[in-house]
């Protein structure tokens, strides 16, 4: 029972194990300070938990809309072990944000993320060229990816 409870019960088990593609949308919770962090976890948790099981194969984890989640300290400390553990199970994490400064910003994330990441895909960030300087030294990008 609780306030809650109609939310993550169920009559019936979902194998995640057996899908190759998994969607959650947790809009609808994404405002309530009380179960954003808990749904997340919940999902990154089962997250881990198919990474654990299935060696061997590729796996990958999307976080749309970081900003969030990076904030609460709490999940922040989350997905600085989740970039931690994932590749060494064949796996990979993204975050996707519409700010650089959410990540850079983070002292719990930022360093995980940037030194875990194979990949780095910046788009338009005029709104960022007084402190570009800083962003390339933090992501070691040379003068011609600066530039493109």
């Amino acid at each position: 029972g609780g306030r809650y409870d109609f939310l993550l019960n169920s009559d019936r088990n979902i194998d995640l194990l057996s899908k190759r593609f998994i969607v959650f949308e947790i809009d609808a919770v994404k405002d309530n300070k009380d179960l954003f962090p808990v749904v997340t976890i919940i999902i990154m948790e089962a997250f881990i938990n198919k990474m654990r099981r299935m060696k061997g194969v590729r796996k990958m984890i999307l976080i749309e809309e970081a900003w969030k989640a990076i904030a609460s300290a709490n999940m922040a400390d989350y997905i600085k072990y989740l970039y931690k553990t994932v590749r060494k199970y064949f796996g990979e994490a993204i975050v996707v944000t519409q700010e650089v400064d959410d990540i850079i910003s983070s002292p719990i994330v930022k360093e995980s993320i940037i030194n875990n990441s194979d990949c780095k895909i910046l788009l338009d960030q005029r709104k960022y060229m007084t402190k570009f300087d800083g962003i390339q030294a933090l992501l070691g990008l040379s003068e011609k990816e600066k530039n493109q």
